[in-house]
């Protein structure tokens, strides 16, 4: 124990004194992290961690009007979702921000709820990982707190925007499994009111239009993004005749429950019938036969999501429109068409 402690609460200046620092410097890594260096950032933390100080959090954000809480407002709670939070958490991290998770359920009124707790000073920001209602958004006019969109778009309202492009994503898986000679390929995706979902669907539209395929013989069945409704859809798909050689499904939930029917109905995935995801989830790789998908870097789009509200909220100029990159991963569940 050391003598401050000794003495009752510790206070800022015991920190620094430890340090050999100023209180200055200590207060500057508490209430603006991205003023100091990120070693002295660390140093200042472990040392806080090690007396145990605990900063009056109140009354500073009383005094400055903030919270230092952002709320990642998601639809699910999907593995995936759970990835773009954890990219969040460590970017709120290094600014000194925590994240709250906010969950919607695809419910735009509990959407519209969320925002407003920011509008009432329960949060300084919020990043909306697909918007589930962006009319609702955009009647809201002026009347936005800081907010980023992560992953899509919200039409209308020019938020500044962190994504990935699904169009041309979903044109790319289909593209290889047309290069794999197939050309009955049918596609399970997601809800049809989803954007996400709509934009992978385009996609692979776009690819079937492009290489000549007989869209009668391409197939789309929409799932709700669960293992269950790929399961369901890739049955219906095996009572097709001819059946599908190949199928693009919108995100690996979906993927696996594929597979597991088509394993169940006595066939060989990446032989009798190819299977590709979307996102990359850590099931992708785990499961048997790893799963060939469309790698979402989700942690990315979570870190920068909130490094733009960042910006936005301190009112400097914040990027409109980034997209990340995306790359197919090939695994064991794809192959070249029987002859």
């Amino acid at each position: 124990m050391t003598a401050a402690a000794g003495r009752g609460r510790l206070k800022m200046k015991d920190v620094a004194r430890d340090l050999g620092m100023s209180v200055a410097t200590v207060s500057r890594v508490l209430s603006q992290p991205e003023l100091v260096s990120a070693a002295t950032a660390a140093r200042v933390r472990e040392a806080i961690d090690r007396l145990g100080y605990r900063p009056n959090l109140t009354a500073r954000d009383l005094r400055r009007q903030e919270t230092r809480i952002i709320l990642v407002v998601v639809p699910r709670l999907s593995p995936f979702f759970l990835d773009v939070l954890r990219g969040a958490e460590a970017a709120a991290h290094e600014q000194g921000y925590t994240v709250l998770m906010a969950y919607s359920g695809g419910n735009p009124h509990r959407e519209g709820r969320f925002l407003d707790q920011v509008l009432s000073r329960r949060a300084d920001g919020a990043i909306l990982v697909t918007s589930v209602d962006a009319a609702a958004l955009a009647a809201r006019g002026p009347a936005l707190p800081p907010v980023v969109a992560a992953l899509e778009p919200v039409d209308g309202l020019g938020l500044p925007t962190v994504r990935v492009d699904n169009v041309a994503a979903a044109m790319a898986a289909t593209d290889y499994l047309v290069t794999l000679g197939h050309r009955r390929i049918a596609h399970i995706s997601g809800p049809d009111d989803v954007p996400m979902a709509q934009h992978r669907a385009e996609g692979f539209g776009l690819a079937i239009a492009r290489a000549g395929l007989d869209d009668g013989a391409c197939h789309r069945i929409a799932g709700d993004f669960t293992l269950a409704s790929g399961e369901r859809a890739m049955a219906r798909l095996l009572t097709r005749n001819p059946r599908p050689t190949a199928v693009f499904v919108a995100n690996d939930e979906m993927a696996v429950g594929a597979v597991q029917v088509i394993r169940k109905a006595g066939l060989t995935v990446g032989d009798d019938i190819s299977v590709i995801g979307f996102d990359d989830q850590r099931i992708a790789n785990l499961y048997e036969p790893s799963l060939t998908t469309v790698h979402v870097p989700t942690a990315d789009l979570g870190h920068e999501a909130v490094m733009q509200l960042v910006e936005a909220m301190a009112g400097r100029p914040a990027a409109r429109d980034i997209v990340l990159t995306t790359r197919l991963v090939i695994r064991d569940t794809t192959g070249p068409a029987r002859t």
